[in-house]
């Protein structure tokens, strides 16, 4: 309650000041006088109301009361008093905690020796670029426990803030099974995210090939439907993985062993043990990432079976045929589910 002489309001903390009509009040309903609540007291930037402390938010954009911290989804930091949200540690402690961001994210040279997984010899190879909201070690540790040595996180050129997350080899039916699918969940609950910028990348085993003939039969299917591809990838006309006329004609060279190709073509063929499939737009929805490694392992699949009676009789080229072929096997659910999405979509 004011202290109050003769019948006047007066400041609680000087006593001496008399304080007519005042209305500035503290979270007490205590009357303080102007003089007096900068020595005393702070201001919540969003309420407006003083107090005689408040709690800052990590990168000291606003300081806010318990209430207005409690609305806004923030919660203090378990290691010191800033706000934070959407995770446990504010980045400093989390750092002090876990080693810095570069303790967990490779240089974008960095090439560690393969590890197979699964039993084929059509392997597949993700990079999947990620943005994060900042260089939080946090992120980096929930990916390091989720993927278990599966992948490691990486520099990548396109990225501002973020990082690459790239897996060992796989076969689909291994990544399908052991990939840690709710990791994109929980990565995209954290902030992260995709812009036009990042892609997703995947490459494929060439051992995986019969020889140039099925080479060639594979990159004619992909160059020849590049407007359905590019559609199920979520990208058009990307500087980054050009569909191209000149490497469209220049696929037979390709097949007799010519690597001095543009690397940001669709299908990057500079790389000595893999083809590398660069049109597709990245995410971090499982389904769409998914449908990628699908698409990767079923075209090599089809290309493979695909004769030229098929050709000519059955019209094999088309992205109908190959959907029709896809659609009859279980393994490929992803990939068909994610093209009945986007033609409901158009």
């Amino acid at each position: 309650m004011a202290t109050t002489t003769q019948d006047e309001d007066v400041c609680i903390h000087c006593a001496t000041e008399v304080i007519p009509g005042c209305t500035r009040t503290n979270v007490d309903d205590e009357l303080v006088c102007d003089d007096c609540t900068p020595l005393h007291y702070l201001q919540c930037d969003n309420c407006a109301h003083i107090f005689r402390t408040l709690l800052t938010v990590e990168d000291d954009s606003e300081s806010l009361c318990d209430d207005c911290a409690a609305e806004a989804g923030y919660h203090e930091c378990l290691d010191c008093t800033y706000l934070v949200r959407g995770r446990a540690r504010c980045t400093d402690c989390a750092d002090r905690l876990l080693g810095s961001w570069d303790d967990h994210v490779y240089g974008s040279g960095y090439k560690p020796y393969p590890r197979f997984h699964g039993s084929s010899p059509l392997f597949l190879g993700m990079e999947l670029e990620i943005n994060t909201p900042d260089r939080d070690t946090q992120l980096c540790q929930l990916c390091e426990d989720r993927l278990g040595g599966l992948a490691y996180l990486k520099e990548d050129g396109s990225i501002t803030v973020g990082f690459e997350l790239v897996t060992h080899p796989m076969s689909l039916a291994w990544a399908q099974d052991n990939f840690p699918w709710t990791l994109l969940d929980e990565l995209a609950a954290r902030g992260c995210h995709t812009t036009d910028d990042v892609g997703l990348h995947i490459h494929v085993s060439r051992e995986a090939f019969d020889g140039r003939s099925h080479v060639f039969r594979w990159m004619k299917f992909i160059y020849r439907n590049a407007a359905e591809v590019q559609q199920l990838a979520r990208r058009h006309d990307s500087s980054w993985a050009q569909f191209s006329p000149g490497e469209r004609a220049g696929i037979k060279d390709i097949c007799k062993g010519d690597q001095n190709r543009p690397r940001y073509s669709a299908i990057n063929v500079q790389n000595a043990d893999t083809f590398e499939l660069r049109m597709f737009a990245s995410s971090i929805k499982p389904q769409e990432v998914q449908a990628a490694l699908a698409f990767a392992d079923a075209s090599v699949r089809y290309a493979q079976q695909l004769t030229l009676r098929a050709i000519v009789r059955d019209d094999g080229w088309s992205w109908e045929a190959f959907l029709g072929w896809a659609a009859e096997r279980p393994e490929y659910d992803a990939l068909s589910r994610e093209c009945e999405a986007l033609a409901c979509a158009c």
